[in-house]
């Protein structure tokens, strides 16, 4: 990415972390790598859309406002726009850590840190912008910095190229559109996570 980029949300510093954590500890990457597997080929990978439903719901709920979701699926790609509190810091390192949310109360469903690794089951490149700003997911990015880390190509070999790509943010551009203050965006893996989604949407109702 252009060094240029806005970071709002501070993910070359949990890229960093993250990064440095690995390197010190080869089963910390494995630990990561089975978490976000099993997240996203497991129970999540039928809860795309419900998941960013509730991500909606939750943003609204925040935010005191009525919610609005809008699901577009078009070219191959899937987009959920939705009104409420934008993405801060917070969020996304809940987005990126697998293990806690950032939410707080009585007033939210679901959990934004684990529910969206049900993105990754269908997408190798999500990304979220937002009012605040903008950041992305990419599993070629991600593994590109892995090779880099001595030990960590072996690993990446034996797990067939897998890993944890949310655990990876990086800075993005975009905004939301007009009258929404978030949109997540899926560039879908294949004709498969397209057929899962067209079938997941079929499904949903209001």
């Amino acid at each position: 990415m252009p060094g240029s980029l806005i970071d709002p949300f501070g993910v070359a510093e949990l890229r960093r972390r993250v990064l440095d954590a690995w390197t010190a500890s080869l089963a910390r990457f494995r630990e990561d790598a089975n978490a976000e597997e099993d997240y996203a080929l497991g129970g999540y990978r039928d809860r795309v859309v419900v998941e960013l439903a509730q991500n909606a719901a939750d943003a609204a709920a925040r935010a005191g406002v009525a919610g609005r979701l809008r699901l577009t699926l078009r070219g191959g790609t899937l987009e959920a726009a939705n009104t409420g509190e934008p993405l801060s810091a917070a969020g996304v390192e809940a987005l990126s850590t697998l293990r806690a949310s950032s939410k707080r109360g009585d007033a939210t469903v679901g959990r934004f840190g684990v529910g969206f690794a049900a993105a990754v089951a269908v997408s190798d490149e999500p990304s979220i912008c937002s009012l605040t700003g903008a950041v992305r997911w990419s599993r070629a990015a991600a593994a590109d910095l892995v090779r880099q880390i001595p030990g960590l190509a072996g690993e990446l070999a034996l797990r067939s190229g897998h890993v944890p790509v949310l655990r990876l943010p990086f800075a993005a551009e975009g905004a939301p559109p007009e009258g929404f203050a978030t949109v997540v965006t899926l560039p879908l893996r294949d004709e498969a996570a397209h057929q899962l989604i067209e079938r997941l949407l079929a499904e949903t109702g209001p």
